[in-house]
């Protein structure tokens, strides 16, 4: 990148601002190595097989296990335990919901930074996919229904049978039960999820249908334990807290409930930097490598957008990117508003894990960069970063302002205007930069589908690399 002059304004702000210019042309194809292994052991391991599926299995299959050994050693369904099932269930359905909530993810991640630089490459490339965490959670939620599927197998034998007080709703709610969960996994299929026009069911079932099973579940577990109550003529208060699904119920109740007690109208300065992207700055404070999920109304649509701090020493606050990417984007830019709901806690993000590298390349397009500023504005780090970042008319479409702070991040910055010069081959780009620079992993923040070809394209000729996988 050719350095430029500042003026007295940008000075103040950047020791190089951003010209226009682009640093280097792409490579050609040609110029990266061979794949490693076999095209099926490549998609075996990179794809089918990824941290996020290995969670799902891991949790998943043990959970089978568990169930296997259960249906065989009471062989009949009349008798098995129906509090033992209940308490599987229950269990599962907590740990989905707890690997899902912003301060036990920040937790995570959190205790993932200690590593330091110094301890073996080979580990610190694994705890770097700590962000696949995801897989737990959908392990555990489609393990939790399983288990409510021979529950509901249970509860409809002893219904048959008679052996049930309050057969009726027991029965009546049990199969509801059944129905939000199986609808609720449904909308969760990547087939289904990842369409535009679908994701908003799969967030609306989520919350709605999921808050409403936990009500269920609650009657259900109350309305069993009437009967048990009727049946051995014990206190329902020590039925209940004898019950382990009474507590895990409690558990996934109260951390459900914890993220709305922090529900705020919160104020934002919006500054619109061109017809495709816009800036909201806010002054409350918020930690390194988080991003926002704010919403224009609490039970309407939520949007994660990356934070990064404010670029004057007057304000404790910072500010998020927002460019088009569908109806809601696209109306909050054309009609920028000055009040959004946040909730819970800021959430940590898939580039904090460059933390525990020495040396990373970021790689990164359009509003891509506004995480990536996040992490390189951070003045506790201690990674060097080489960073490529690939948009339309950067200038004109962020603003000098978000230009000369990638410069001040990184003043040999590629920054690659696709207006002028097309669309570069980022895989082997990145490859290059990895190379020269000798970093120990590639970052990428972008679209899905650049996304995966960046990271399958590194990981298949051995480089780490790391990107979001919108498991949610």
């Amino acid at each position: 990148m050719e350095q430029g002059t500042s003026t007295t304004a940008s000075s103040q702000r950047s020791s190089k601002s951003y010209d226009g210019s682009i640093s280097a042309l792409p490579l050609k194809q040609k110029d990266l190595p061979d794949k490693r292994q076999s095209r099926a052991l490549r998609n075996l391991r990179h794809t089918f097989l990824n941290v996020y599926r290995r969670l799902f299995s891991l949790v998943f299959i043990a959970n089978i296990i568990g169930l296997i050994w259960v249906v065989v050693k009471y062989r009949s369904s009349a008798k098995l335990p129906l509090s033992d099932v209940a308490t599987a269930a229950s269990a599962n359905i907590m740990v989905a919901i707890l690997i899902r909530q912003d301060y036990i993810i920040n937790l995570i991640f959190r205790t993932c930074w200690l590593i330091p630089h110094s301890a073996p490459l080979r580990i610190r490339r694994a705890l770097a996919k700590v962000y696949e965490y995801g897989g737990v959670h959908s392990g555990a939620a489609f393990a939790g229904v399983m288990w409510f599927i021979l529950l509901t197998a249970v509860i409809t034998t002893k219904f048959l049978q008679g052996d049930l007080h309050y057969g009726n709703p027991i029965a009546f709610i049990t199969y509801l039960l059944l129905l939000l969960f199986l609808v609720i996994l449904t909308f969760t299929m990547p087939f289904l999820r990842t369409i535009p026009r679908y994701h908003n069911y799969f967030e609306y079932t989520h919350r709605f249908f999921g808050w409403l099973s936990i009500a269920l579940f609650w009657a259900e577990i109350v309305l069993l334990a009437l009967s048990m109550h009727i049946a051995i003529q014990r206190p329902l208060w020590r039925i209940l807290i004898e019950l382990p699904t009474f507590w895990f119920l409690s558990i996934t109740t109260i951390h459900i409930i914890l993220p709305w007690l922090f529900l705020r109208h919160r104020h934002f300065t919006p500054e619109v930097l061109s017809k495709h992207a816009l800036r909201l700055h806010f002054n409350t404070p918020v930690p390194r490598v988080t991003g926002l999920a704010i919403a224009k109304h609490p039970l309407g649509q939520w949007h994660p957008f990356a934070t990064f701090p404010a670029t004057t020493g007057q304000q404790d606050g910072g500010s998020l990117l927002i460019s088009r990417a569908g109806d809601w984007t696209t109306d909050a830019i054309l009609n920028p508003q000055t009040r959004y709901w946040v909730k819970g806690s800021p959430r940590t993000g898939v580039l904090s894990m460059a933390t525990i590298f020495s040396r990373v390349v970021i790689v990164t397009t359009g509003s891509g960069i506004g995480p990536c500023l996040s992490f390189l504005m951070d003045p506790s780090k201690k990674t060097e970063c080489s960073v490529l970042w690939s948009t339309p008319s950067p200038l004109q479409t962020y603003g000098e302002e978000v230009c000369d702070l990638v410069m001040r991040a990184d003043p040999g910055a590629r920054v690659i205007d696709t207006r002028k010069e097309g669309r570069p081959d980022m895989v082997a780009l990145a490859y290059e930069m990895y190379v020269k620079m000798g970093a120990e992993a590639v970052f990428i923040i972008s679209n899905p589908k650049l996304t995966r070809k960046v990271v399958y394209g590194m990981e298949s000729r051995g480089v780490p690399a790391y990107g979001p996988i919108w498991d949610s």
